[in-house]
Parts: structure tokens; C-alpha cells; sequence
């Protein structure tokens, strides 16, 4: 079903009978919604109200920032490839961290990852970020190697490596996305 919102533009509703709540997805030219079997139109409309101004930021964001065309991409790869290996290298170096492997992903979820091989995987859009920031991404993955979860330890590891910045500059990082 689709209908038009004064704010958000054209409204996209779908059903999935897998899903078990309602998922909400701002687009630059509207609003895009799934909704579990048997939701009513007005129950998906009460909950895009109660959303709306969260929503809204994130459709307005959407919209000043402009979708990267492939080339762009291609380039962020190899800006990626030629750089973020020996910064992860150097930074493992100094604080005495062992990793298996990196690879550089097209990931549009997280900014990095590290498996319980310790292999480390970075998003190639860390490019778009401040060289402070791509450090923090690539010593929270590093630490993960140490303690492979969010536990008390591995925040304190965090600011020991961090001086103490860990959190300060994980909100800092908040403010950037994927594109």
C-alpha cells in the first residue's frame, strides 16, 4: 500500500509475515515501511507518529548527504587498500596487538568487525571520516582480538589505548554513516 505524507512524501507499506515488529526506513524521497501480518494501517501510522521527528532527521540527513556513485566507491576502495592495512599494522605494533588477517568490505552496517579468529574486517567507507576516528575504529577492533565483546575489560583496554577517550570518541563517531 502507498500513500502520501505531508512531511516524508510517498509512503511505502509492505507485509512480511516474518516480521515481528515494525521496521521503518527513511528514504530521500519518502518512507519506507514493513509491517507484520495483521497490522492495521492506522496501528503503522500511530507508531510513524510516534517516530516522526527521529525520522525525520534521518530522511533530512539522507537528503544532505548525496549518494556516492559507483566511481566514488571504486576510489574509497582503493584509498582504503593503500592505507588502512598499514595503519592497522602500525597501531597493532604499538600497543602490541596480533590480528590473523584484514580485509577491506563494502559494509554499510558497521565500520568494522573482528571474528573469533581474530580476522579483522574494515568498511572501506571509514574513508569519509576524520584520521582520529578511523584510529578508533581500527584499535576497537584490535582490542576486540584481546576481549571479543563489550565487557568492562574491554572498555577499559579501549581508554588505556585511547587515553581515556573511548566513549568521547565513540559519540563523536555516531555523527558520521555509512553512505
Amino acid at each position: 500500500m502507498t500513500y502520501q505524507d505531508p512531511d516524508f512524501g510517498t509512503v511505502i507499506v509492505t507485509v512480511n509475515p516474518r516480521a515481528r515488529s515494525i521496521i521503518m526506513r527513511p528514504e530521500v524521497g519518502g518512507l519506507r515501511v514493513t509491517a507484520f501480518r495483521g497490522a492495521s494501517l492506522a496501528f503503522v501510522k500511530s507508531t510513524i507518529e510516534r517516530f516522526r521527528s527521529s525520522l525525520l532527521k534521518k530522511q533530512n540527513m539522507l537528503k544532505s548527504h548525496p549518494l556516492l556513485t559507483a566511481v566514488d566507491v571504486e576510489q574509497m576502495r582503493k584509498e582504503a587498500k593503500a592505507s588502512l592495512p598499514r595503519r592497522v599494522a602500525e597501531l597493532a605494533h604499538l600497543y602490541g596487538f596480533s590480528y590473523s588477517n584484514l580485509t577491506i568490505r563494502d559494509s554499510k552496517t558497521r565500520w568494522g568487525s573482528c571474528s573469533a579468529l581474530n580476522s579483522i574486517s574494515l568498511s572501506l567507507y571509514l574513508m569519509q571520516v576524520p584520521e582520529h576516528l578511523q584510529d578508533y575504529v581500527i584499535l576497537h577492533e584490535l582490542c576486540h582480538t584481546v576481549h571479543h565483546n563489550h565487557s568492562v575489560q574491554f572498555w577499559a583496554l579501549m581508554d588505556e589505548v585511547t587515553d581515556g577517550k573511548a566513549h568521547a570518541l565513540r559519540k563523536e563517531l555516531r555523527k558520521y554513516h555509512t553512505n
